[in-house]
């Protein structure tokens, strides 16, 4: 299956909304856990759409430690991560998509919460087709880490030279047995 194709059926496919707050809950929690631990100056969120996962409790968890936060915004097809004390300085932009204002300062997140479709263990992704977080981190030097439901973690994805990988991708199936 080609990425195309990949992206339809991910972008179709049912979802059970117990099981999706279920996964939802420990994906954030584990990520809270790891900027807890690693204590990031900068941490790059996103505002979420569709199948990715709402960060505003990452954000509340950041102000909380006194860590920054930033968002990113396309400009020319150009993906930048501005400052953001405040989700209020969040603007949609288009499709539903939230960005920092104008005002919002340039800054460099060394801990980047990257979003996708799709994942694998060994940190490949499957984006939304426009390229713009790959071309961010390819010249980006820093921490990535991406959440990926149950469901969409596979076992490959389908790659292009200019794909980048994901350093730590958290998954749901790493959540010890419910039962023991």
């Amino acid at each position: 299956m080609n990425k195309t194709e990949l992206r339809r059926k991910l972008k179709s496919d049912q979802v059970d909304e117990a099981q999706k707050l279920l996964e939802q809950a420990y994906l954030l929690t584990s990520l809270a856990n790891i900027i807890e631990t690693t204590k990031p100056t900068c941490v790059g969120l996103y505002s979420a759409i569709e199948q990715e996962i709402n960060l505003s409790s990452i954000f509340k968890k950041c102000q909380k430690l006194q860590i920054a936060t930033a968002y990113p915004r396309i400009t020319d097809d150009v993906i930048t991560f501005h400052k953001v004390d405040s989700l209020d300085m969040l603007r949609e932009k288009s499709f539903g998509i939230f960005e920092p204002s104008q005002t919002a300062p340039l800054v460099m997140p060394d801990l980047l919460v990257v979003p996708g479709l799709a994942f694998t263990k060994s940190g490949k992704r499957l984006g939304r087709g426009k390229g713009h977080y790959d071309r961010y981190l390819s010249q980006y030097r820093s921490c990535t880490v991406s959440l990926a439901f149950s469901w969409a973690l596979l076992d490959d994805l389908p790659t292009e030279p200019h794909d980048m990988l994901i350093d730590t991708v958290i998954n749901y199936s790493r959540c010890p047995s419910l039962d023991s």
